[in-house]
């Protein structure tokens, strides 16, 4: 009877929270409904399907798939009776988690944020992360509470891969074979990052389009010791701001930016390429 008990709870608060999301809070949650759905569906699962809530472990991947079939998030409220109690849960689980929060911003708020000399196709979402008390605090402690100063860099990635980043960070994700040396590549030019961005094809409901591209803006915090790029002067000192210990190709170019510990690294903006479906018109 507990069990019963339990999931009418979870039903009344997920209908609860449903009838509270304005539209832009739905994009935000199709968005993470959406990333999640994709690292399940990667070749990567194994490492990119972090993290998995626990009612899902062990069933196999028909039984995946029939939990993450749901139509457009617009219609969840009419449609509610029809979900599944493993879809409830899910969707619980994504509106509460609290390490994070996602909001709707303009497009343009976020790319006048970093000036930048190259032309950029203009992004057709855009999203802040809201971190909560605990990461904030992590994250000024590891500046040293402004002792080093923070600045923004783009980063590219595939769409698999955000979902673990947004809830875990960049660990994991180090490009450890690159040409300049072993750590995770930036750049302040958002062109250069678009270039490690592929468009993948996502689930067929989503608000935000059926092919979709994301191209990260991040806070980096800019300790000498571990990140590595080209700085305006030209000194001997500011040559080896450049230099990554394994690199095999000399100094970083201008534009990149290499972070060899990636503590010193969070994701604030995603922003969202996208081709158009149905639900778009």
């Amino acid at each position: 009877m507990s069990n019963v008990k339990d999931m009418n709870e979870e039903h009344r608060l997920l209908s609860e929270r449903l009838h509270a999301l304005n539209p832009a809070e739905l994009h935000a949650f199709d968005l993470q409904l959406t990333l999640m759905r994709t690292a399940f569906e990667s070749y990567k699962r194994e490492t990119v399907f972090k993290p998995c809530p626990s009612f899902l472990i062990g069933l196999d991947d028909d039984q995946m798939r029939n939990v993450f079939r749901l139509p457009p998030v617009t219609t969840f409220i009419s449609i509610f009776d029809q979900l599944s109690d493993l879809q409830v849960l899910l969707l619980n689980w994504l509106l509460t988690r609290d390490t994070f929060k996602l909001n709707m911003v303009s497009v343009e708020s976020v790319l006048s944020l970093v000036k930048h000399q190259l032309s950029v196709p203009s992004p057709n979402f855009a999203f802040e992360i809201n971190y909560n008390q605990i990461r904030n605090e992590r994250f000024n402690d590891l500046s040293e509470n402004g002792h080093y100063k923070t600045f923004y860099a783009y980063h590219g990635t595939r769409l698999d891969n955000l979902h673990s980043i947004l809830h875990i960070g960049f660990l994991g994700h180090m490009n450890k074979l690159s040409l300049f040396g072993s750590g995770t590549y930036f750049s302040v030019e958002p062109s250069v990052s678009l270039h490690y961005s592929p468009f993948a094809t996502v689930w067929p409901n989503s608000l935000l389009g059926k092919r979709l591209s994301c191209l990260l803006l991040c806070e980096v915090i800019d300790h000498p010791d571990h990140v590595k790029c080209a700085i305006e002067n030209g000194t001997s000192t500011n040559q080896e701001r450049r230099i990554v210990s394994d690199t095999q190709a000399g100094a970083v170019p201008e534009k990149y930016v290499v972070v060899t510990s990636n503590e010193l690294v969070r994701v604030k903006y995603i922003l969202i390429y996208s081709e158009p479906n149905e639900l778009m018109q």
